[in-house]
């Protein structure tokens, strides 16, 4: 494993740690929305969402234990597809970094 799978292997266990709190933080303060049914549906939007990332993130962990090189030049469209992978979790780290943020600061409104 080199250091720059060992980085996004980090990046994919954050991912799927934050994910997780922000889905626990919706189920602790689901019972504050039940006046409001769009700003509930929204949440639950969030809630479902925060579900799917959590599978997918979890999948490709059992994907990075099972291939843990890059693939080489002539073996596309693996390789390409490894990087685009690591491209698309950086977005999806910073976008969960986001949404946790907002989800703590919704939490602190009610």
């Amino acid at each position: 494993l080199s250091w720059k799978g060992l980085i996004f292997l980090i990046v994919y266990v954050c991912i799927g740690a934050f994910t997780v709190i922000a889905c626990c933080t919706f189920l602790n303060h689901g019972k504050d929305y039940k006046d409001d049914p769009e700003t509930f549906r929204q949440e639950l939007n969030v809630f479902m969402t925060g579900i799917v990332n959590i599978i997918i993130v979890h999948m490709v962990l059992v994907l990075n234990s099972a291939i843990v090189t890059m693939p080489k030049k002539g073996d596309e469209p693996y390789r390409s597809l490894a990087i685009v992978m690591r491209v698309l979790s950086i977005i999806v780290f910073a976008n969960t970094v986001l949404g946790l943020r907002v989800q703590f600061e919704e939490a602190e409104y009610y």
